[in-house]
């Protein structure tokens, strides 16, 4: 007898066992039934609510109906609450408050900042749950990785157990006890600069780019692995993969978007590696050139500023575009998208002023009207540094051009 006929058995022996139910359920993908020995049908998630029904204590059942659950999402227990996915991972701590994994999850629903409130009263943040996980679960992997994306770069946390540890130390921790943690390695390698190195519990060194490269060995299928690991790599520039494949700037940009055909990031940089009028073939064999990975990328975050004035720079003034939800832009109402999504961009202020005659005005997303000179003003106030801004403003350009107008005149 397979595992799962010995669980149908038991059932069929004791309809009311809860664990059987329970275990009968673990046997099942998302969205896959069984048929019990009295011809019942029935999915994972019934599986689940039939194991609550049975024993309304059992932390397990709540912790495992959860997980089937998306955020926001809510299910009807058999007595007719209709309960969410924090609800029943409120439960389950009601019913095990040693459960190490009930706190990580529950953590994962709420923002920084966010509270929430156990069941015996007590106010929980973010940043405590993860902590009580590992309190409960001093090995639990994950739970120092999500604990140390909460904080910033060089702050620290105090454990239950006294210690002190800072974003670096908890990112160590959570390798330590699970050595092929992909998100781990990625998050430490984000922490170092070029060319630093960091040593592991096991003594190893490694590098940015050897963190990025432990990540991908972990999980090949991890998008933004490839893609910071790309940002790591000069044109032209190859690296190695574990798997002894050597792979170009251009090659992880791609095999980034493979992994996430939703990246804007991905395809706004690959884009950057291609000269006017060049293209490249993506993995599902479509063809793409430099404006269209633009195109592409504002599609997937239209909200992303830099993609909008990456893309105006390739047109001329007075040319338009049709962006990939058909409407049609001009080089002007590309900065000014630009400026909108991020009004603090100097370069948008500065490459805006250029499509101006002297005299003429533009209104912003924000209403406001500003002149040639005004935008090079605000180029210079989102960035003092930004000199190129500051030459149409010296007065000894004005007056080389009316001496050279004058003397042309004459003649």
């Amino acid at each position: 007898m397979t595992k799962q006929q010995l669980y149908l058995k038991s059932i069929e022996y004791d309809p009311t066992d809860s664990y059987s139910y329970f275990n009968l359920a673990t046997t099942l993908s998302s969205g896959e039934s069984i048929t019990l020995h009295n011809g019942q049908s029935m999915t994972q998630q019934q599986l689940y609510l039939k194991s609550i029904e049975c024993d309304p204590t059992n932390s397990n059942s709540y912790f495992n109906l959860a997980v089937t659950l998306s955020s926001g999402e809510s299910i009807t227990l058999h007595n007719g609450q209709s309960i969410t996915q924090q609800q029943l991972y409120l439960k389950s701590i009601e019913y095990d408050p040693t459960d190490s994994y009930s706190y990580h999850n529950l953590a994962t629903t709420l923002s920084i900042g966010e509270s929430i409130t156990l069941h015996n009263g007590q106010s929980m943040t973010k940043q405590q749950l993860y902590l009580k996980s590992i309190e409960c679960d001093p090995t639990y992997s994950s739970s120092y990785n999500n604990l140390a994306t909460t904080l910033s770069s060089g702050e620290s946390i105090t454990l239950h157990n006294g210690k002190s540890m800072t974003k670096q130390q908890l990112y160590l921790k959570s390798i330590e006890y699970d050595p092929t943690n992909s998100n781990s390695y990625f998050n430490l390698a984000t922490t170092l600069s070029i060319g630093e190195s960091i040593t592991l519990h096991n003594g190893q060194s490694m590098t940015e780019q050897q963190l990025y490269l432990k990540s991908i060995e972990c999980d090949p299928t991890d998008s933004y692995s490839y893609f910071s690991l790309a940002t790591t790599l000069s044109s032209g520039e190859s690296i190695t993969l574990h798997n002894g494949q050597s792979m170009t700037k251009q090659q992880l940009y791609l095999k980034s978007i493979e992994y996430d055909p939703t990246d804007s990031y991905s395809y706004f940089s690959l884009a950057t590696t291609l000269s006017i009028g060049e293209s490249i073939t993506l993995h599902n064999g479509q063809s793409m050139t430099k404006q269209q990975l633009y195109l592409k990328s504002i599609e997937c975050r239209p909200n992303k500023c830099l993609s909008y004035y990456t893309l105006a720079n390739t047109l001329s003034v007075g040319e338009s575009i049709t962006l990939n939800d058909g409407k049609s832009m001009t080089v002007q109402q590309l900065y000014l998208k630009s400026i909108e999504c991020y009004p603090t961009d100097s370069n948008s202020y500065f490459n805006l002023a250029l499509t101006l005659s002297r005299g003429e005005s533009i209104t912003l997303p924000n209403g406001e009207s500003m002149t040639q000179q005004q935008l090079y003003l605000k180029s210079i106030e989102c960035d003092p540094k930004n000199y190129k801004a500051r030459i149409p403003l010296y007065p000894c350009i004005d007056t080389f051009e009316q001496q050279t107008s004058n003397y042309t005149t004459r003649w």
